[in-house]
């Protein structure tokens, strides 16, 4: 274990009712490109090291390891609500909770982590989201899915984690299209890169989470960039299925 566990927090989940974060790639016992901290087993690590990498997180941040409540993300938009029958395989990209105990995990090396919390109904999300997925609307989702268990969208705080940002993300005209046949010209969505345009899926996503009803300044959307901090983050466009993964991850904390 080179370097110590650091986890990234929003300022928006600062109030108490939440424990939260994004842990950088430090403080564990992979080895390689998946150097240290790699939290994903689907990836060829070892599974006893994913293991006590995760087992190193909850032991930091102070929960029971098997409280952690992780599905397969499949770039799609089902939600599952902690509770529910679990199908198998269990293939979803969103969770919700409303008791606490459960910490909610994410998975990404590139893609957008995604915490939500409604501090007053008291109910947490996870989500996945690559760019299918901001398209499909998985952020909207989360968000009704967490209304379904009592919360109320404009109370809900919404945090993207680090994801890879506009600077790096360069993708086909098939991509731009989508984007824009879904959220419309919205300002810094589509940029112009060097050679192709890029997309900024944070603009995408807080498009998208206004329109479930989540007020702007209940939303951070400024993570830093997975394939520029290479000392920091995993990246799937840098590094392959030979590096790494990241885990955000939420629970709510008794009362």
């Amino acid at each position: 274990m080179a370097d110590a566990i650091r986890v990234l927090r929003s300022p928006l989940f600062g109030d108490g009712s939440f424990l939260h974060g994004f842990p950088e790639r430090t403080g564990g016992e992979s080895v390689g490109l998946r150097a240290s901290l790699n939290l994903g087993y689907r990836w060829g690590d070892d599974p006893e090291l994913v293991r006590r990498n995760r087992a190193r997180l909850a032991e930091h941040e102070g929960f029971a390891l098997e409280d952690l409540q992780v599905t397969k993300h499949v770039h799609g938009t089902n939600v599952w609500r902690v509770g529910e029958p679990l199908p198998d395989p269990p293939e979803f990209d969103g969770l919700v909770s409303d008791r606490p105990g459960p910490v909610l995990g994410a998975f990404s090396a590139d893609c957008v982590p995604i915490l939500f919390g409604d501090p007053v109904a008291r109910v947490c999300g996870a989500a996945h989201a690559g760019w299918r997925g901001a398209v499909a609307g998985v952020a909207e989702r989360v968000v009704e899915r967490m209304v379904e268990a009592g919360a109320r969208a404009a109370d809900i705080r919404v945090a993207l984690g680090p994801s890879i940002r506009a600077c790096c993300f360069e993708v086909g005209a098939e991509v731009v299209a989508a984007f824009r046949e879904q959220y419309g010209d919205v300002p810094g969505m589509v940029v112009p890169g060097p050679n192709k345009e890029h997309v900024d899926l944070g603009v995408a996503l807080t498009a998208s989470l206004e329109r479930a009803g989540v007020t702007h300044a209940h939303i951070d959307a400024t993570p830093p960039c997975t394939r520029c901090h290479s000392e920091r983050f995993f990246s799937y466009r840098r590094d392959g299925m030979e590096g790494g993964v990241h885990m955000g991850f939420i629970g709510l904390k008794g009362s």
